[in-house]
């Protein structure tokens, strides 16, 4: 399993609880322009839907996952009081279906 974000303080701290989301990863296509909110380079495709992925400075750790199926521990966080919407905040990544993880 490969560390993201899930040793960093401000990870951390966030209040939402951690959940293993599944799906495969992939670019997300955005525009550039002043509204654009930086770092959201991927996205997850899940069975429910299509999370952006927060990937700030962690681009190089899940560009070898793309258009993989992958397991993500993580947290979801919505950042719309922000002007933005919900975004999957990787602690770990790990690829294929490898059974249940343990923690």
């Amino acid at each position: 399993m490969t560390q993201v974000y899930g040793d960093a303080d401000w990870y951390q701290s966030r209040p939402e609880p951690e959940r293993i989301w599944t799906g495969t990863l992939d670019e997300r296509r955005i525009g550039i322009g002043p509204d654009t909110r930086g770092g959201l380079s991927y996205v997850l495709i899940t069975d429910l839907g299509q999370l952006s992925v927060y990937a700030a400075n962690a681009e190089w750790q899940l560009a070898e996952y793309l258009r993989r199926s992958v397991r993500v521990r993580g947290k979801l966080v919505d950042l719309t009081q922000e002007g933005n919407g919900r975004e999957l905040w990787p602690g770990s990544i790990e690829a294929g279906d490898l059974g249940p993880l343990s923690g």
